[in-house]
């Protein structure tokens, strides 16, 4: 079966491909915010759907999710939308955790992602809102943070425009951060598979950064998660200008994203030890 996709005001022909099911975690950020702006529904409770896939697979900013593009059908009203989709590449109560949706360009939707989840978070909206809006971003009207701005000024008080400017100015130094974040990335990346490695990735809030802790024999950098796990980085070979270290210690309190490199022929030799060697700031997706 074929269909006319529409994303990112394409129009073209495409192949249909199998359907992938994806696990929706109805309390996470693609549920509580995407999924009601941009597609103009969310789920009520934790839940299995099908995405009609067109197209190939494709690499997402991290290494153990992938992006495709696809089919989701609103429940509410059995239409089919067409959206790109980001999805965890091990599965969860038997599908691919969903993380994120967008119907648009996703460098210009990130800050605006970045806006809702933080003001939801806040309390001033809620899903509801949100999805009540759908038509202003169906629209092309609600498609930057400056257009939630205006539309959300109207309703707020001195102390809540004072406090909205505080989020903005506060998103403005995460979404850089973020932004340098995927450079090093992208950098690591090369760098390990022109070693012969390959980069095995972790995720969680980070609670805590020791110095200078033996460990079997050597003194280590340790990372404290909030889960209780632990990571560790022998810093006279990985970090000897203290810049990894230093890193860490600016994320204390943030969810980020731990690497280590595994040789190529011999998956989980270091990351099943707890040894990493960069940490970033886990881009929250849209």
């Amino acid at each position: 079966m074929q269909h006319v996709s529409h994303i990112n005001g394409n129009h073209y022909q495409v192949k249909s491909m199998p359907s992938i099911r994806a696990f929706v975690n109805a309390s996470h950020h693609c549920n509580q915010d995407s999924l009601p702006l941009r597609f103009g529904f969310f789920y009520e409770k934790d839940q299995i759907i099908e995405i009609e896939q067109i197209g190939d697979r494709l690499a997402a900013n991290h290494p153990d999710r992938f992006k495709i593009e696809g089919w989701i059908v609103n429940p509410d009203t059995n239409e089919k939308i067409s959206g790109v989709f980001i999805l965890t590449d091990g599965k969860q109560e038997g599908g691919h955790a969903l993380v994120t949706a967008w119907r648009h360009d996703d460098s210009t939707e990130l800050y605006l992602s970045e806006v809702v989840r933080s003001l939801r978070k806040e309390g001033y909206i809620d899903q509801q809102w949100l999805m009540a809006q759908h038509r202003l971003y169906v629209s092309g009207a609600l498609r930057t943070h400056g257009d939630l701005m205006l539309l959300l000024a109207t309703k707020m008080n001195e102390k809540q425009v004072s406090d909205f400017q505080k989020i903005i100015k506060a998103l403005e130094e995460k979404i850089k951060r973020l932004e340098q974040d995927a450079i090093r990335s992208g950098a690591e990346m090369g760098n390990a598979g022109s070693q012969g490695s390959v980069i095995a990735s972790s995720r969680g809030t980070l609670k805590a950064v020791r110095e200078q802790v033996a460990h079997r024999g050597s003194y280590c950098t340790v990372l404290e998660f909030e889960d209780g796990t632990q990571w560790y980085m022998k810093t006279a070979t990985f970090d000897r200008d203290g810049a990894v270290t230093q890193q860490a210690k600016e994320l204390v309190g943030e969810k980020v994203r731990v690497t280590s490199w595994d040789p190529k022929n011999e998956p989980g030799k270091w990351s099943s030890q707890g040894y990493f060697r960069h940490i970033y700031l886990d881009r929250i997706s849209h």
